[in-house]
Protein backbone atom coordinates (compact mmCIF):
# COMPACT_ATOMS: atom_id res chain seq x y z
CA UNK A 1 0.00 0.00 0.00
CA UNK A 2 1.76 3.34 -1.14
CA UNK A 3 2.18 5.90 1.80
CA UNK A 4 1.05 8.69 -0.83
CA UNK A 5 -2.45 7.70 -0.91
CA UNK A 6 -2.30 8.16 3.00
CA UNK A 7 -0.75 11.41 2.74
CA UNK A 8 -3.50 13.58 4.13
CA UNK A 9 -5.72 10.99 5.86
CA UNK A 10 -2.59 9.82 8.06
CA UNK A 11 -1.72 13.04 9.93
CA UNK A 12 -5.64 13.81 10.16
CA UNK A 13 -5.80 10.82 11.79
CA UNK A 14 -2.59 11.26 14.32
CA UNK A 15 -3.96 14.05 15.86
CA UNK A 16 -7.52 12.98 16.07
CA UNK A 17 -5.91 10.25 17.96
CA UNK A 18 -3.47 11.58 20.34
CA UNK A 19 -6.43 14.24 21.35
CA UNK A 20 -8.30 11.24 22.88
CA UNK A 21 -9.00 11.24 26.48
CA UNK A 22 -6.63 8.99 28.65
CA UNK A 23 -8.75 6.13 30.43
CA UNK A 24 -7.14 7.41 34.02
CA UNK A 25 -8.81 11.10 33.12
CA UNK A 26 -11.99 9.70 31.93
CA UNK A 27 -12.16 6.93 34.89
CA UNK A 28 -11.90 10.33 37.24
CA UNK A 29 -15.02 12.28 35.76
CA UNK A 30 -16.58 9.60 37.04
CA UNK A 31 -18.81 10.91 40.48
CA UNK A 32 -17.96 14.90 39.65
CA UNK A 33 -20.22 17.38 39.39
CA UNK A 34 -21.73 18.38 36.08
CA UNK A 35 -19.47 21.61 36.52
CA UNK A 36 -16.60 19.60 36.58
CA UNK A 37 -17.28 17.64 33.95
CA UNK A 38 -17.74 20.21 31.79
CA UNK A 39 -14.56 22.03 32.37
CA UNK A 40 -12.93 18.94 31.92
CA UNK A 41 -14.20 18.40 28.29
CA UNK A 42 -13.28 22.16 27.81
CA UNK A 43 -9.68 21.13 27.51
CA UNK A 44 -10.65 18.72 24.79
CA UNK A 45 -12.05 18.79 21.33
CA UNK A 46 -15.97 18.44 22.39
CA UNK A 47 -15.45 21.95 23.83
CA UNK A 48 -16.39 23.60 20.29
CA UNK A 49 -19.50 21.70 20.47
CA UNK A 50 -20.63 22.54 23.80
CA UNK A 51 -19.58 26.16 23.38
CA UNK A 52 -22.34 26.32 20.77
CA UNK A 53 -24.95 25.54 23.25
CA UNK A 54 -26.81 28.32 24.94
CA UNK A 55 -26.39 28.01 29.17
CA UNK A 56 -29.88 27.89 29.62
CA UNK A 57 -30.17 24.69 27.39
CA UNK A 58 -27.02 22.73 29.05
CA UNK A 59 -28.48 19.01 30.19
CA UNK A 60 -27.16 15.72 29.65
CA UNK A 61 -29.34 15.62 26.59
CA UNK A 62 -28.00 18.34 25.14
CA UNK A 63 -24.55 17.33 26.06
CA UNK A 64 -24.88 14.03 24.48
CA UNK A 65 -25.87 15.64 21.18
CA UNK A 66 -22.94 17.74 21.10
CA UNK A 67 -20.87 14.90 21.84
CA UNK A 68 -22.08 13.00 18.89
CA UNK A 69 -21.42 15.99 16.62
CA UNK A 70 -17.85 16.51 17.54
CA UNK A 71 -17.37 12.74 17.02
CA UNK A 72 -19.50 13.12 13.31
CA UNK A 73 -17.05 16.55 12.45
CA UNK A 74 -13.76 14.90 13.51
CA UNK A 75 -14.98 11.38 11.15
CA UNK A 76 -15.71 14.12 8.77
CA UNK A 77 -12.49 15.50 8.82
CA UNK A 78 -10.75 12.14 8.12
CA UNK A 79 -13.60 11.00 5.58
CA UNK A 80 -12.79 14.30 3.19
CA UNK A 81 -9.21 14.47 4.10
CA UNK A 82 -9.22 10.27 2.35
CA UNK A 83 -9.09 9.00 -1.23
CA UNK A 84 -12.75 7.52 -2.37
CA UNK A 85 -12.93 4.07 -0.91
CA UNK A 86 -11.72 4.72 2.64
CA UNK A 87 -14.26 7.87 2.28
CA UNK A 88 -16.97 5.41 1.11
CA UNK A 89 -16.74 3.00 4.03
CA UNK A 90 -16.57 5.89 6.61
CA UNK A 91 -19.84 6.92 4.95
CA UNK A 92 -21.04 3.20 5.75
CA UNK A 93 -19.98 3.68 9.33
CA UNK A 94 -21.27 7.05 10.20
CA UNK A 95 -24.98 5.18 9.84
CA UNK A 96 -24.13 3.92 12.90
CA UNK A 97 -25.88 6.67 14.09
CA UNK A 98 -29.06 5.99 12.56
CA UNK A 99 -29.31 2.96 14.01
CA UNK A 100 -28.48 3.98 17.45
CA UNK A 101 -31.83 6.03 16.90
CA UNK A 102 -33.95 3.58 15.64
CA UNK A 103 -33.21 1.31 18.21
CA UNK A 104 -34.13 3.65 20.94
CA UNK A 105 -37.02 4.38 19.21
CA UNK A 106 -38.54 0.99 18.94
CA UNK A 107 -37.46 0.56 22.15
CA UNK A 108 -39.55 3.60 24.52
CA UNK A 109 -42.58 2.69 21.47
CA UNK A 110 -42.63 -1.09 22.69
CA UNK A 111 -42.24 -0.47 26.31
CA UNK A 112 -45.16 2.50 25.68
CA UNK A 113 -43.55 5.25 26.83
CA UNK A 114 -44.73 9.14 26.04
CA UNK A 115 -43.49 10.73 23.08
CA UNK A 116 -42.55 13.86 25.57
CA UNK A 117 -40.63 11.47 27.67
CA UNK A 118 -39.38 9.67 25.09
CA UNK A 119 -37.92 12.70 23.28
CA UNK A 120 -35.51 12.66 26.52
CA UNK A 121 -33.69 9.52 25.66
CA UNK A 122 -33.11 10.20 22.21
CA UNK A 123 -29.62 11.97 20.87
CA UNK A 124 -30.62 12.05 16.95
CA UNK A 125 -27.85 12.78 14.84
CA UNK A 126 -26.77 11.55 10.90
CA UNK A 127 -30.36 10.82 8.15
CA UNK A 128 -32.65 10.02 11.21
CA UNK A 129 -31.81 13.35 12.44
CA UNK A 130 -34.21 15.69 14.99
CA UNK A 131 -36.83 16.44 13.09
CA UNK A 132 -37.08 13.10 11.64
CA UNK A 133 -37.33 11.42 14.92
CA UNK A 134 -39.77 13.51 16.16
CA UNK A 135 -42.11 12.83 13.35
CA UNK A 136 -41.81 8.93 14.16
CA UNK A 137 -42.49 9.54 17.49
CA UNK A 138 -45.57 12.05 17.70
CA UNK A 139 -46.97 10.24 14.66
CA UNK A 140 -46.76 6.48 15.99
CA UNK A 141 -48.73 4.10 19.05
CA UNK A 142 -46.47 1.32 18.70
CA UNK A 143 -43.83 -0.78 16.86
CA UNK A 144 -46.15 -1.86 14.22
CA UNK A 145 -46.37 1.87 13.65
CA UNK A 146 -42.58 2.76 13.54
CA UNK A 147 -41.94 0.28 10.94
CA UNK A 148 -44.84 1.64 8.77
CA UNK A 149 -42.91 5.39 8.90
CA UNK A 150 -39.86 3.97 8.24
CA UNK A 151 -40.97 1.90 5.29
CA UNK A 152 -39.53 4.69 2.48
CA UNK A 153 -36.19 4.63 4.24
CA UNK A 154 -33.13 1.98 3.70
CA UNK A 155 -34.36 0.11 7.12
CA UNK A 156 -38.43 -0.41 6.16
CA UNK A 157 -37.42 -3.70 4.24
CA UNK A 158 -35.16 -5.16 6.91
CA UNK A 159 -37.92 -3.95 10.08
CA UNK A 160 -40.71 -5.42 7.76
CA UNK A 161 -39.46 -8.57 7.00
CA UNK A 162 -39.19 -9.39 11.34
CA UNK A 163 -42.46 -7.37 12.30
CA UNK A 164 -44.66 -10.41 11.78
CA UNK A 165 -42.02 -12.55 14.10
CA UNK A 166 -41.91 -9.75 16.44
CA UNK A 167 -45.66 -9.43 17.05
CA UNK A 168 -45.94 -13.22 17.51
CA UNK A 169 -43.06 -13.37 20.42
CA UNK A 170 -42.50 -9.80 21.73
CA UNK A 171 -38.76 -10.13 21.48
CA UNK A 172 -37.38 -6.57 20.14
CA UNK A 173 -34.13 -8.82 20.14
CA UNK A 174 -35.40 -9.82 17.00
CA UNK A 175 -35.46 -6.26 15.05
CA UNK A 176 -33.31 -4.83 16.71
CA UNK A 177 -30.57 -7.66 15.10
CA UNK A 178 -32.38 -6.85 11.63
CA UNK A 179 -30.87 -3.21 11.94
CA UNK A 180 -27.72 -4.39 13.14
CA UNK A 181 -27.61 -6.96 10.26
CA UNK A 182 -28.28 -4.24 7.37
CA UNK A 183 -25.86 -2.16 8.93
CA UNK A 184 -23.14 -4.47 8.80
CA UNK A 185 -23.86 -6.00 5.71
CA UNK A 186 -23.55 -2.16 3.86
CA UNK A 187 -19.95 -1.76 6.27
CA UNK A 188 -18.64 -4.96 4.94
CA UNK A 189 -19.37 -4.50 0.97
CA UNK A 190 -17.69 -1.38 0.99
CA UNK A 191 -14.26 -3.06 3.09
CA UNK A 192 -14.88 -5.52 -0.12
CA UNK A 193 -13.55 -2.93 -2.31
CA UNK A 194 -10.44 -2.42 0.12
CA UNK A 195 -7.63 -3.84 -1.50
CA UNK A 196 -3.87 -5.34 -0.58
CA UNK A 197 -2.88 -4.88 3.14
CA UNK A 198 -5.56 -2.37 3.51
CA UNK A 199 -8.70 -5.03 2.83
CA UNK A 200 -6.73 -7.49 4.99
CA UNK A 201 -6.94 -5.54 8.12
CA UNK A 202 -10.67 -4.17 7.00
CA UNK A 203 -11.56 -7.39 7.51
CA UNK A 204 -9.81 -8.16 10.27
CA UNK A 205 -11.37 -5.07 12.54
CA UNK A 206 -14.51 -5.48 10.97
CA UNK A 207 -14.66 -9.51 10.88
CA UNK A 208 -14.28 -9.38 14.70
CA UNK A 209 -17.24 -6.62 14.91
CA UNK A 210 -19.58 -8.69 12.60
CA UNK A 211 -18.92 -11.91 14.29
CA UNK A 212 -19.37 -10.34 17.79
CA UNK A 213 -23.05 -9.54 16.40
CA UNK A 214 -23.01 -13.02 15.20
CA UNK A 215 -21.90 -14.41 18.77
CA UNK A 216 -24.42 -12.16 21.21
CA UNK A 217 -26.98 -13.61 18.50
CA UNK A 218 -26.10 -17.08 18.94
CA UNK A 219 -26.09 -16.78 22.50
CA UNK A 220 -28.98 -14.74 23.20
CA UNK A 221 -30.68 -17.42 21.06
CA UNK A 222 -29.69 -20.00 23.19
CA UNK A 223 -30.66 -18.16 26.21
CA UNK A 224 -34.32 -17.36 24.84
CA UNK A 225 -35.16 -20.61 22.93
CA UNK A 226 -35.80 -18.77 20.02
CA UNK A 227 -35.55 -21.71 17.19
CA UNK A 228 -32.75 -22.76 14.94
CA UNK A 229 -34.18 -21.68 11.90
CA UNK A 230 -35.29 -18.02 13.28
CA UNK A 231 -31.67 -18.07 14.32
CA UNK A 232 -29.95 -18.65 11.37
CA UNK A 233 -32.23 -15.99 9.68
CA UNK A 234 -30.15 -12.78 11.97
CA UNK A 235 -26.65 -14.17 11.76
CA UNK A 236 -24.31 -12.36 9.07
CA UNK A 237 -21.99 -14.85 7.61
CA UNK A 238 -19.62 -13.02 6.08
CA UNK A 239 -15.87 -13.11 7.68
CA UNK A 240 -13.14 -15.47 7.40
CA UNK A 241 -13.61 -17.11 10.76
CA UNK A 242 -17.02 -17.26 10.94
CA UNK A 243 -18.82 -18.18 7.74
CA UNK A 244 -21.95 -19.59 6.52
CA UNK A 245 -20.87 -23.43 7.39
CA UNK A 246 -19.08 -22.55 10.88
CA UNK A 247 -22.50 -20.62 12.23
CA UNK A 248 -25.00 -23.08 11.05
CA UNK A 249 -22.97 -25.84 13.13
CA UNK A 250 -22.85 -23.54 15.88
CA UNK A 251 -26.78 -23.12 15.77
CA UNK A 252 -27.32 -26.39 16.45
CA UNK A 253 -25.17 -26.73 19.82
CA UNK A 254 -27.20 -26.90 22.63
CA UNK A 255 -25.88 -24.31 25.46
CA UNK A 256 -24.16 -21.60 26.06
CA UNK A 257 -21.17 -23.18 27.37
CA UNK A 258 -20.54 -25.62 24.68
CA UNK A 259 -21.33 -22.84 21.75
CA UNK A 260 -18.13 -20.58 23.68
CA UNK A 261 -16.38 -23.99 23.38
CA UNK A 262 -17.27 -24.46 20.21
CA UNK A 263 -16.14 -20.65 18.88
CA UNK A 264 -13.04 -21.30 21.00
CA UNK A 265 -11.92 -24.30 18.78
CA UNK A 266 -12.51 -22.66 15.80
CA UNK A 267 -10.41 -19.16 16.38
CA UNK A 268 -7.67 -21.75 17.52
CA UNK A 269 -8.12 -24.04 13.81
CA UNK A 270 -8.04 -20.50 12.34
CA UNK A 271 -5.17 -19.25 14.02
CA UNK A 272 -7.31 -16.33 14.79
CA UNK A 273 -5.77 -14.55 17.80
CA UNK A 274 -8.30 -11.32 18.20
CA UNK A 275 -10.76 -14.24 18.30
CA UNK A 276 -8.59 -16.31 21.08
CA UNK A 277 -8.21 -13.81 23.37
CA UNK A 278 -12.13 -12.56 23.36
CA UNK A 279 -13.70 -16.36 23.64
CA UNK A 280 -10.98 -17.60 26.16
CA UNK A 281 -12.45 -14.10 28.16
CA UNK A 282 -15.81 -14.87 27.33
CA UNK A 283 -15.15 -18.72 28.28
CA UNK A 284 -13.79 -17.64 31.68
CA UNK A 285 -16.49 -15.03 32.60
CA UNK A 286 -19.43 -17.23 32.08
CA UNK A 287 -18.01 -20.26 33.69
CA UNK A 288 -17.99 -18.00 37.01
CA UNK A 289 -21.03 -15.79 36.22
CA UNK A 290 -23.71 -17.25 33.89
CA UNK A 291 -24.28 -13.76 32.83
CA UNK A 292 -25.24 -13.09 29.83
CA UNK A 293 -25.11 -9.48 29.94
CA UNK A 294 -21.38 -9.67 31.42
CA UNK A 295 -20.92 -11.23 28.07
CA UNK A 296 -22.56 -8.82 26.02
CA UNK A 297 -20.13 -6.10 27.80
CA UNK A 298 -17.22 -8.40 27.43
CA UNK A 299 -17.37 -8.67 23.42
CA UNK A 300 -17.88 -4.67 23.69
CA UNK A 301 -14.65 -4.33 25.34
CA UNK A 302 -13.04 -7.04 23.13
CA UNK A 303 -13.00 -4.48 20.28
CA UNK A 304 -11.81 -1.65 21.95
CA UNK A 305 -8.84 -4.17 22.89
CA UNK A 306 -8.50 -5.36 19.25
CA UNK A 307 -8.79 -1.33 18.10
CA UNK A 308 -5.55 -1.07 20.37
CA UNK A 309 -3.51 -3.95 18.94
CA UNK A 310 -3.92 -2.96 15.76
CA UNK A 311 -2.58 0.49 16.63
CA UNK A 312 0.46 -1.45 17.65
CA UNK A 313 0.37 -4.27 15.49
CA UNK A 314 0.26 -1.86 12.17
CA UNK A 315 2.97 0.64 13.63
CA UNK A 316 3.49 2.34 10.25
CA UNK A 317 0.27 4.00 10.21
CA UNK A 318 -0.01 4.46 6.24
CA UNK A 319 -3.02 1.39 6.05
CA UNK A 320 -6.94 1.69 7.13
CA UNK A 321 -5.82 -0.16 10.53
CA UNK A 322 -5.06 3.33 12.03
CA UNK A 323 -8.39 4.80 10.87
CA UNK A 324 -10.71 2.10 11.84
CA UNK A 325 -8.98 1.66 15.35
CA UNK A 326 -9.29 5.44 15.52
CA UNK A 327 -13.21 5.50 15.05
CA UNK A 328 -13.66 2.19 17.66
CA UNK A 329 -11.85 4.02 20.44
CA UNK A 330 -13.42 7.36 19.84
CA UNK A 331 -16.99 5.45 19.35
CA UNK A 332 -16.42 4.25 22.63
CA UNK A 333 -15.25 7.30 24.10
CA UNK A 334 -18.05 9.24 23.36
CA UNK A 335 -20.52 6.37 24.57
CA UNK A 336 -18.44 6.80 27.99
CA UNK A 337 -18.93 10.37 28.14
CA UNK A 338 -22.89 9.54 27.55
CA UNK A 339 -22.70 6.82 30.54
CA UNK A 340 -20.76 9.42 32.99
CA UNK A 341 -22.61 12.62 31.96
CA UNK A 342 -26.44 10.86 32.12
CA UNK A 343 -25.70 8.79 34.88
CA UNK A 344 -24.39 11.87 36.91
CA UNK A 345 -28.06 14.05 35.89
CA UNK A 346 -29.75 11.15 37.43
CA UNK A 347 -27.61 10.93 40.37
CA UNK A 348 -26.58 7.13 39.50
CA UNK A 349 -23.88 5.94 42.22
CA UNK A 350 -20.39 6.29 41.09
CA UNK A 351 -20.04 2.41 41.30
CA UNK A 352 -23.01 1.63 38.92
CA UNK A 353 -21.85 4.07 36.46
CA UNK A 354 -18.45 2.91 35.95
CA UNK A 355 -19.65 -0.66 36.15
CA UNK A 356 -21.29 0.33 32.50
CA UNK A 357 -18.41 2.10 31.21
CA UNK A 358 -16.02 0.06 28.46
CA UNK A 359 -13.07 0.26 28.83
CA UNK A 360 -9.83 -2.15 27.85
CA UNK A 361 -9.03 -3.47 31.73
Amino acid sequence: MSAWKYKRTTPAALVARHQLIRQKDLVDLVGKPTSQILSALAKTPYQKEIAELPAQKLNSLSLELALLKSFARVVNEIAQSSPGDIEALLTQVMKKFDVDSLKTILRVKSAGVEVDRAKKYLTPFGELDADRCATILENSANVRDVVKLLSDSEYGPALEDELAEYEKSGELFLLEVAIDRHLYNGIWKAARKLRGLDGKIARTILGLEIDSMNIRVLLRSKKMDINHDQTTRHLLPLSDVLGQKELEAGVQIEGIESTIEYLSNLAYANLARDYQYLLAELAEDYSAHKSLPRLENILEKGLLKTSLRMLKRYTPFFNIGLVLAFLNLKWCEVRNLRAIITGTEKRIPATRIEEALILPA
